[in-house]
């Protein structure tokens, strides 16, 4: 007599509700502020939401949407998925495990344009950083607590993303980018290993040092035209560029 078969594995089709968070901005300290204004409204309805991304801005970096993950979170909802066209963050999403809903909008003249240029990257010899060739890839760390006076914060072969305080004399160091969203009054070290395409983000400068692959500049004073004010840093013709941020 034979043995009935049991099916190991079954697929049922479920119907089951789930969030869209529209995100229009990049924004990332008003998000943290609305979401967390958002669950003391409703905190039983949103606790452990499942929740789809959809993220409007073109600008809006895998940084950014690692730290929005982050948040969501640190609230107990649950990031399934993403909406987007860009696709450096749909790249970032699928590397993450999420739910990619949309795909980039790519014409067919771009896309030969792409298959042209990957040809002509691969047949030239370019040295590129370990942060560069992982780039697409690598999460970043998130630190959320502030970094204290004469504290050190290292990312390893990794951006950086700061969501609290760096305070006097404490040290945020990354291998890539740092992104800090909010004051900076510590030092500031990217691109150790020498990547002169790192930048620097700082939502509110009040910073010691900033450097970048080695290259710094140090401040007594910090100027009225740069304290309190969202700062972006990156290199040109080998000298920091410090640009204000509106």
């Amino acid at each position: 007599m034979e043995k009935e078969k049991i099916n190991l594995v079954e697929m049922r089709i479920q119907s089951e509700a789930f969030y869209a968070l529209k995100v229009p901005s990049k924004n990332t300290e008003k998000l943290f502020d609305e979401i967390t204004s958002l669950l003391e409204v409703d905190k039983d309805k949103f606790q452990y939401a499942p929740v789809v991304l959809e993220i409007e801005n073109k600008h809006f970096q895998a940084n950014e949407l690692a730290v929005l993950i982050e948040i969501l979170t640190q609230n107990n909802m649950v990031t399934i998925g993403i909406r987007s066209k860009v696709k450096e963050l749909i790249d970032f999403a699928r590397f993450s495990g999420l739910v990619v809903f949309d795909k980039p909008a790519v014409t067919l003249e771009e896309d030969k344009k792409l298959k042209q240029l990957n040809k002509e990257v691969k047949s030239k010899s370019i040295p590129v950083s370990k942060v560069a060739q992982n780039e697409k890839h690598r999460l970043p760390k998130i630190v959320i607590n502030e970094v204290a006076s004469s504290e050190q914060v290292f990312a390893k072969y990794s951006d950086l993303v700061l969501l609290g305080l760096v305070k006097f004399d404490g040290e945020v160091i990354s291998h890539g980018c740092i992104s800090a969203y909010r004051e900076v009054c510590g030092k500031v070290f990217a691109g150790v290993d020498g990547d002169e395409n790192a930048t620097i983000f700082i939502h509110s400068f009040n910073a010691q040092l900033v450097a970048i692959a080695g290259i710094y500049k140090q401040f007594e004073v910090v100027p009225n035209k740069l304290k309190g004010h969202s700062v972006m840093i990156d290199l040109k013709d080998g000298k920091l560029r410090f640009q204000i941020v509106k």
